[in-house]
């Protein structure tokens, strides 16, 4: 179900360029796609710094000098011109508009973006990007491993986890990743105010018979392997992201990935609310969002032809 041929990378005109590009590096090596794109869209509001005293003294246009800043960085630190030739692309107009429509014309398969974009809004058209793109995206920091060797797949037991189990297993064939189930189990706080560590183990153990019983159920109503391991943490804070983050940095999880469905026809809302915060810009475990295209298609075409 999942190939990556075609890769997207979003570039901001930040530090995070470099390891945006130097990670295209390992993914390129590793799943040998067959297009490998680098996008910056230029707002013509947000003039970097940097680049500031070039355009004052310059009669060329925006686009112009930052397709040079952007190719300059791709030449810098892309290492496989000789086996696949980087595509640079440079937009003007609406971030979110030009990078999802970028993304459907073409067909692309991930989007790679780093989790300290620098644009406006603190991350606010990063995770619409997230939300209306087709594709599925990768969300690393600059201290992400180019490694795939341990795979969490978050599961709520129901189609989202499964689309995001293929997604899995398709990395697994690539990589020879072990992959894990892993569920937060929302307690309410007033039945466990003890917040201590030798009472939540005390819980998890009185739990595991259910907790075992759901999964038996899931594997077997979505006819899944019944050999992959399962895991859950109790959670009693209402943050089902942190909990699942938490885990993933004891555990060395090198890749977390979550399946999510559409929640609404509002572009704020499409995601759901774990899938958004596991996005953050404070949680350096890679992330991988996992959409079922076919639940998509019809709003994309909806909302952007």
């Amino acid at each position: 179900m999942f190939k990556f041929e075609n890769l997207l990378f979003c570039l901001d005109l930040t530090e995070m360029d470099e390891s945006l590009i130097r990670y295209a590096n390992y993914v390129v090596e590793t799943f040998k796609p067959s297009s490998v794109t680098f996008i910056h869209v230029v707002d013509t509001y947000e003039i970097p710094e940097e680049i500031a005293g070039t355009i004052t003294d310059s009669d060329r246009p925006l686009k112009d000098l930052l397709k040079e800043e952007v190719d300059e960085k791709v030449q810098e630190h892309y290492k496989h011109t000789d086996t696949l030739e980087p595509i640079v692309v440079v937009e003007e107009g609406l971030t979110v508009e030009k990078i999802v429509k970028y993304a459907r014309k073409h067909k692309t398969d991930l989007a790679i973006m780093g989790k300290k974009v620098g644009y406006v809004g603190e991350g606010g058209v990063v995770k619409k990007i997230i939300g209306l793109i087709p594709s599925a995206v990768l969300l690393i920091s600059e201290t992400s491993p180019y490694r795939y060797s341990r795979i969490m797949v978050r599961t709520n037991f129901a189609n989202p986890s499964v689309i995001a189990l293929q997604m899995a297993k398709y990395l697994q064939g690539v990589t020879g990743a072990s992959i894990e189930f892993h569920n937060v189990y929302k307690l309410p706080y007033n039945y466990f105010p003890e917040q201590t560590a030798q009472a939540g183990q005390k819980l998890k153990k009185q739990l595991e018979p259910y907790m075992n019983k759901q999964y038996s159920k899931f594997v077997k109503k979505y006819k899944l392997p019944d050999d992959i391991p399962f895991d859950y943490t109790v959670d009693v804070k209402g943050d089902e992201a942190q909990s699942l983050y938490n885990y993933a940095v004891r555990n060395q999880v090198d890749l977390l990935i979550t399946g999510t469905r559409l929640k609404s026809q509002l572009a704020n809302i499409i995601m759901d609310s774990t899938s958004e915060k596991l996005a953050g810009v404070e949680k350096n475990v890679p992330v991988m969002i996992v959409k079922d295209v076919k639940e998509f298609v019809g709003f994309f075409k909806a909302l952007f032809d």
